[in-house]
């Protein structure tokens, strides 16, 4: 066999590989730990994993200027016909017809429900977990990586490339390859660095002078948060039990560092169809702290019936705080 001829049976071949990650990834189905093993042993691989994505994407209806949701093309290129096109080599003629090029332009997006937690495969490869609530919408090209929170709470591990701009609340942060946390609070988005930097950014540029830049001081660094509203950006330093209740969400739990008990209440009615009404106003400040499950607030409400005498009675679906 010839060197070309090797080279084309390998691209066929991780092709072919691709098309099946990419249903399982659909599917939910997903081994995560092969799957990364099998990207990352041949670049290749991670090649076709990503146009494989495009192709998928491109199945949508482009959107309109601003980001949405955006629905199946009722005529056109459907999902599955997509993954059958590119699983028989059909990649060629989908990218000459400009599907992936107008796509490029649109926005994918995805949500989560109340008290559900969601997992994403970004087009480059990184990835998204999406908090309670929360709805996430991004754009990637060769020359964009593009992330808009509209809704609730996003982690965030981004491989190298272009600087990445995630956007909330009408303000823009740059990342860098990393871990972050991202969340939207009222009138702010609070973003978490674990690895990598988080800076400030407030024009529509490429971003990728503020993170190379020697650090300003609008510019967060690991265990750092960035918080951005309309008054100026500033950076704060997160401390260890700051950061581990952070990231308890991902595990599933939630985690309180002596709390007032009307921000533990607000906190756990994010995962929460029924929610907690403190009926008691002398109630509201008491510091309260511990690890408990997201979504079950059963040894929460335990622990404050046991530990502070607060009386917990099912009401519509919730309950009531009373002494």
């Amino acid at each position: 066999m010839s060197i070309f001829n090797d080279q084309r049976h390998r691209r066929r071949k991780a092709t072919r590989e691709a098309a099946g990650w990419l249903a399982r990834h659909e599917a939910g189905t997903i081994d995560e730990a092969r799957f990364e093993a099998w990207r990352a042993a041949h670049p290749g691989n991670a090649i076709a994993f990503a146009r494989a994505l495009s192709v998928w994407r491109a199945a949508e209806t482009p959107s309109s200027s601003l980001p949405q949701a955006q629905p199946l093309a009722a005529a056109g290129l459907s999902r599955r016909r997509a993954l059958g096109a590119f699983g028989g080599m059909g990649l060629v003629g989908l990218l000459a017809a400009g599907g992936v090029a107008t796509r490029a332009y649109a926005w994918d997006s995805a949500r989560s429900g109340i008290g559900e937690c969601r997992r994403l495969i970004l087009p480059d490869g990184s990835r998204a977990m999406l908090n309670t609530d929360s709805l996430l919408q991004w754009r990637f090209s060769d020359t964009e990586r593009s992330l808009w929170i509209a809704r609730g709470e996003v982690a965030l591990e981004l491989l190298p490339g272009i600087p990445a701009r995630v956007h909330g609340q009408g303000l823009t942060a740059a990342l860098s390859t990393g871990r972050f946390n991202v969340r939207l609070q009222t009138g702010a988005m609070d973003v978490t660095v674990l690895t990598g930097r988080a800076a400030a950014s407030t024009s529509t540029s490429a971003p990728s002078s503020a993170i190379g830049s020697p650090r300003p001081a609008e510019v967060a660094a690991p265990n750092e948060g960035l918080l951005l509203s309309a008054a100026d950006p500033s950076v704060r330093p997160a401390s260890p039990q700051h950061m581990a209740a952070t990231v308890a969400w991902q595990q599933g739990e939630i985690v309180f560092d002596n709390e007032p008990l009307q921000t533990a209440v607000q906190e756990y009615n994010r995962y929460l169809p029924g929610k907690i009404v403190i009926a008691d106003p002398d109630l509201t400040g008491i510091p309260v702290g511990g690890r408990f499950t997201s979504t079950d607030p059963a040894a929460f409400l335990s622990a404050l019936e046991l530990g502070l005498d607060i009386r917990a009675t099912p009401h519509e679906g919730g309950f009531i705080l009373t002494r």
